[in-house]
């Protein structure tokens, strides 16, 4: 069955590839869409604090705002496929975020 092989590879907005259906009982199930609720509501409350944050002279809300939306795009497809398509409109700014993640994956 090609069911049985699990990427480990597979990123959180990806679909399971069938964890679901083999899983333990459905505990893995289970697992995953706990983990998503749970990453999804630390990327929702470190937007909502971002912005009182942001206004304040110590530049704390514009990093909880990048931490939020990118842990918001790693687990949510919907808004993955927003902030991608938000991305590909504006060039300037997604120049910008590759540049970043570039420096961090140099080997």
């Amino acid at each position: 069955m090609e069911n049985d092989k699990v990427d480990p590879k597979v990123a959180m907005n990806d679909t399971p590839n069938g964890w679901a259906r083999n899983g333990v009982n459905g505990v893995t199930s289970v697992l995953l869409v706990v983990l998503r609720a749970i990453a999804v509501a630390l990327a929702i409350f470190l937007l909502a604090i971002s912005i009182p944050l942001f206004f304040l002279p110590i530049p704390l809300g514009l990093p909880l705002a990048i931490i939020g939306l990118i842990l918001l795009a790693m687990t949510s497809k919907r808004a993955h496929t927003f902030i991608t398509d938000w991305l590909k409109r504006h060039p300037g700014v997604w120049e910008r975020v590759k540049h970043i993640f570039d420096r961090f994956h140099k080997d």
